[in-house]
């Protein structure tokens, strides 16, 4: 397999990624569009490191270093857009951690990225910028920023820090993001730790006769918005003390509702490969990057009656059956598909390709994944590795 190629390819997964019309969601640029863009961001992997390096030096004593933030509103210049506002600013926060790496979490997905900051004067204002940011692709219930974040990251250019609240500007005057401090972290004695504190990625349902109520609050009488049967694998969103109790926050596999239940139900859940995951999941960052655990080839198909033949790929893991697998179709762009917990949740469809739908369905260890008229055939040990 050509090292170079697999570079490339993790070059133009990482713009893919980023979602050019929304998270995940849009890539609109052909190649040739992005080619100026693609050579800036092909590296090798010890260029990656010192890289790495250099930005951890520069961002010693930064004041935006290891800080956490919530996204308040953005301010658009456009008289025609105005000011707009998420309906939960908890579902859009941020941390800027010490060595240079961003972690997002936007409405029902997460973002993960690089930054990097240039204060000025007495430190309250600066040039700042996003790197390269992947993530996972679920389709968030609407309204949502998800996709605007995400496709204008590349183009923030300064911070200012007034008034206790960070703004991160962009370029041309095309409107301000304003975040607030965010203090909603798991770092109380006794609580269960956030993915990003190093806890578990996804919890299981337990102790539970019939069903879990899932409530819009930390609360006993809040309203409840759904339910969970015992064995259902949710995302861990962090946990907190109310009313005496241990609240998580937690979001079902693969999307929906988000909201609240009790910890006391819950347990680590087990992933397919017998561990249990944790930490941030940095699968589509790395793929992003070209640092591909293996690589080979898998049958596909780009048409509707087409016989299957053979598309070289990827695959970046993260452990516990998250992992991001990315495609090398025969006209030479590539798909990106996301795993989570051994399962296929989504690709990296775009608004030019008519955001195609997308299917799986599993025989053995097989997963038929389609997206559109594109088929594609991935074994179980291409995302858990042996």
């Amino acid at each position: 397999m050509n090292r170079e190629f697999w570079v490339t390819v993790g070059a133009l997964t990482c713009v893919a990624i980023l979602w050019a019309s929304g998270i995940l969601m849009g890539f609109q640029a052909t190649a040739d569009e992005t080619a100026g863009a693609l050579k800036k961001i092909q590296s090798s992997a010890n260029e990656s490191n010192d890289a790495a390096q250099e930005a951890t030096k520069s961002l010693s004593g930064n004041p935006l270093s290891g800080t956490d933030w919530r996204l308040v509103e953005f301010q658009s210049m456009d008289d025609a857009t105005g000011t707009v506002r998420p309906n939960d600013p908890s579902l859009y926060t941020m941390r800027l951690n010490n060595d240079g790496t961003v972690m997002m979490r936007l409405n029902c997905n997460h973002a993960s990225g690089t930054w990097s900051a240039e204060p000025s004067g007495n430190g309250s204002s600066g040039r700042f910028d996003f790197g390269s940011l992947a993530g996972t692709r679920a389709l968030c219930p609407p309204p949502s920023l998800d996709e605007s974040i995400v496709a204008q990251a590349k183009f923030i250019r300064s911070y200012l820090l007034k008034d206790g609240r960070l703004y991160l500007s962009l370029m041309a005057d095309g409107g301000i993001y304003a975040w607030e401090p965010y203090t909603g972290k798991s770092s109380a004695a006794g609580l269960p730790a956030a993915p990003e504190d190093g806890g578990p990625r996804n919890w299981k349902v337990i102790g539970v006769s019939r069903t879990l109520n899932l409530r819009e609050q930390p609360s006993t009488k809040a309203r409840i918005i759904a339910n969970y049967a015992p064995g259902t694998i949710l995302d861990n969103l962090g946990c907190q003390h109310d009313e005496g109790l241990i609240w998580c926050d937690v979001q079902q596999l693969g999307g929906g509702p988000r909201g609240y239940v009790a910890a006391e139900f819950l347990k680590p859940a087990v992933s397919p490969d017998g561990s249990v995951a944790t930490g941030p999941d940095d699968s589509a960052l790395r793929a992003g990057q070209g640092r591909f655990d293996t690589t080979g080839e898998i049958p596909c198909a780009q048409s509707i009656g087409q016989p299957m033949t053979q598309c070289e790929f990827g695959v970046a893991r993260a452990g516990g059956g998250y992992a991001t697998v990315v495609i090398k179709k025969p006209d030479d762009h590539t798909r990106a598909i996301f795993f989570r917990m051994g399962k296929p949740i989504g690709a990296d469809t775009s608004e030019a390709d008519g955001y195609s739908e997308f299917r799986t369905t599993k025989e053995n260890d097989l997963n038929l994944i389609r997206v559109g008229n594109e088929r594609y055939e991935i074994p179980d040990t291409v995302v858990l590795g042996g």
